[in-house]
């Protein structure tokens, strides 16, 4: 039995400590909580068009070049793309906003960016960046960076594979999550995901504490 349960720690250490979480406390990362009409106007193509629930315009509240949220009836939205995907947005070269979560930086985190893209390339290049801050988008901890060639409705992934670390600066902080249309012609997104790789050590100790119940039931 003591075979068996040291198994099991090393098996389970070695797991949890490459753990990945999903962080679902984001406000309408994902653009299908829609739009309103209210007063201010925060995000997106205000303050002439309906605020992006959860958005914020960067570096100011005033608006944007060319961005938007839509969703089924936009002519570059197929049906069955928004009956799976409902929602997605666009922005123009050099525009940008943000959206925060709840989530509290850790030491040692490693976070993971993916999202569906596309570009209309009539307009020119297309390229986004997603940057990482902690607090405030002034606080940039971390960005992705990825060239997009693909047409919305295929729907095509990207994602970072080598991943965000934390900064010492940012441990303690609140997560958000900066978009920056940085090429040269109007990008789409959807379905945006920001995930984590706990700190190993704390995850540890989530694993030990299991394994001593294990242990406390025989």
């Amino acid at each position: 039995m003591k075979k068996v349960l040291v198994l099991f720690m090393v098996t389970a250490l070695a797991a949890v400590s490459q753990a990945v979480v999903v962080i679902d406390s984001f406000v309408n990362i994902d653009f299908d909580s829609g739009t309103v009409t209210s007063w201010p106007f925060k995000g997106f193509d205000a303050p002439w068009a309906t605020e992006i629930i959860g958005w914020t315009n960067y570096p100011s509240t005033g608006p944007l070049n060319d961005a938007g949220v839509e969703g089924p009836g936009a002519w570059w939205l197929t049906p069955a793309y928004t009956d799976v995907y409902q929602n997605a947005g666009f922005m123009s070269s050099g525009d940008a906003a943000y959206t925060m979560s709840s989530y509290t930086i850790q030491a040692g985190d490693v976070f993971f960016i993916k999202y569906m893209a596309g570009v209309w390339g009539w307009t020119g290049t297309g390229q986004w960046t997603a940057s990482l801050f902690y607090n405030h988008p002034d606080n940039v901890f971390g960005s992705y960076v990825q060239n997009i060639n693909s047409w919305m409705p295929n729907g095509v992934w990207y994602s970072d594979s080598i991943g965000i670390p934390a900064t010492p600066a940012a441990v303690g902080g609140t997560l958000g999550i900066l978009l920056r249309s940085t090429g040269t012609g109007i990008v789409q997104i959807d379905e945006i995901t920001v995930s984590v790789v706990p700190e190993p050590t704390t995850m540890a100790l989530l694993g030990l504490g299991t394994l001593a119940l294990l242990r406390k039931r025989k």
